[in-house]
């Protein structure tokens, strides 16, 4: 079975009709472009859905200061794991989906090397932590899930890079079956670990890295990346620099909006204990569906909206950006109104009657959500147009307000003042990235031609 040609592909996306005749000729055309995004949908959904699984399992599994250290120990992965998404992954949507369309496999290649050299520090980073938390002799798992962590991140980083490819080439079916594979490997490892009452932080994390490395074995023989420094129309060099020109603000935006989404977690540590952060990450369960089906479609749309950008200018990006806002809009809202009415029920269901007082405060969570959410649309135009830097200054504005009102609100009045500070913050993120965005799509464009 042979990949389709990204540049064919493309082409047939542009030459689509631009005024249907009848609802039947508007799906005809555009049939690749639906075909696309449910892809997206469902590679994403087996994903963020086998790591959401993974998170009411051991809330029900786990007394809750163990399942605090689990979430405290995924917080330090997403924090580690920026340099890896804004050097690595990022660039490769925007770059690998224009300049290196034509050269895919040796692209791929060089970025597996390059990401080897940052899963060393990584690892080491990782090492040092569970060192730390050996000196400190730190209970309740959290020693445990950090060693596992430190096992499992490589795998899982890998995983990221190959689906990510596929979604450059145009052909996320490939990436779909990755994902089936790794949901169903880490579920059913999940599922024999707890029939032999052996679970535990370090052995969640564990089977996420042996389901990983599973599915890379997979996705790999797919994708037949050429693992050369330099090959024909390729250097190191060169893919690094354009990597870490382009990524270099995102890596600092990412490092500064893991401090809206996890700093809440430490804070609540310190002062109530581990029991309350596994409390939180009840509720910021339910926030990930949405946000992760967003992302996914964001990964799908980002390297199009690239290329509009590049072939067709400033005025075709703005209307697609409309499209997708109003697409994300009705998704986040669907979903909220549907969760909020059913929000009491739902939470005892999955978590076996534990947790069911956490039910009144499901609408706060979603006034937090849905403008993060939302603001997802302008960060895409901002990528597309290259202007990291304004993505920056968005993350820069929200973890000043996390820091200034987050930390007095939780030392106060508890869950509630965390929440209504993410409120706050979040809002003001979405503000500011539209914002932004209309400055940046208003003004000249140097590379537009």
């Amino acid at each position: 079975m042979q990949m389709t040609n990204p540049a064919s592909y493309a082409d047939q996306l542009g030459s689509q009709p631009a005024r249907p005749t009848s609802a039947w000729a508007w799906l005809l055309g555009r049939r690749l472009w639906i075909t696309r995004g449910s892809l997206a949908i469902i590679d994403q959904t087996l994903i963020s859905g086998s790591n959401f699984l993974i998170g009411i399992l051991l809330a029900r599994w786990l007394l809750p200061a163990q399942y605090g250290s689990y979430a405290l120990a995924f917080s330090i992965f997403l924090l580690i794991s920026f340099f890896h998404q804004a050097l690595v992954l990022e660039p490769q949507r925007v770059f690998g989906s224009a300049e290196y369309s034509h050269s895919a496999q040796g692209y791929v290649g060089l970025l597996v090397l390059i990401q080897t050299g940052l899963t060393v520090v990584l690892a080491v980073t990782l090492g040092l932590a569970v060192w730390l938390a050996r000196l400190w002799t730190l209970q309740d798992g959290l020693q445990g899930a950090l060693a596992g962590m430190t096992l499992a991140a490589p795998f899982v980083l890998l995983l990221w890079l190959v689906r990510g490819a596929f979604y450059v080439q145009m052909v996320p079916q490939y990436a779909v079956v990755g994902s089936t594979v790794y949901c169903l490997a880490v579920v059913s490892s999940l599922l024999i670990v707890d029939r032999r009452r052996l679970m535990s932080p370090f052995l969640a994390f564990a089977m996420m890295g042996l389901a990983a490395l599973i599915s890379n074995a997979l996705l790999l023989q797919r994708l037949k990346p050429i693992l050369q420094l330099k090959t024909s129309g390729l250097n190191w060099r060169v893919v690094s620099r354009q990597h870490w020109d382009y990524g270099r603000w995102l890596l600092a935006s990412f490092v500064l909006s893991w401090i809206p989404g996890n700093i809440y977690y430490y804070l609540f540590s310190f002062f109530s204990g581990l029991a309350a952060v596994g409390e939180l990450k009840v509720l910021i369960n339910f926030t990930l569906p949405v946000a992760q089906t967003l992302t996914a479609l964001s990964g799908c749309l980002l390297p199009y909206a690239s290329r509009i950008c590049q072939r067709d200018g400033l005025q075709a990006l703005r209307k697609l950006i409309f499209k997708i806002a109003c697409l994300f809009a009705g998704a986040t809202i669907s979903y909220w109104a549907v969760l909020i009415f059913f929000g009491a029920p739902i939470l005892r269901f999955l978590y076996g009657g534990h947790y069911g007082e956490l039910g009144s405060l499901i609408p706060w969570v979603a006034a937090g959500s849905i403008p993060w959410n939302l603001a997802t649309v302008p960060t895409i135009a901002l990528r597309a147009v290259r202007s990291s830097i304004s993505i920056f200054r968005v993350y820069l504005v929200t973890s000043g307000i996390t820091v200034l009102l987050g930390v007095p609100a939780t030392w106060r009045l508890g869950l509630r003042g965390a929440l209504m500070a993410i409120i706050v913050s979040n809002a003001s993120a979405l503000g500011l990235a539209l914002l932004l965005m209309r400055r940046e799509l208003r003004m000249p464009w140097k590379r537009e031609t």
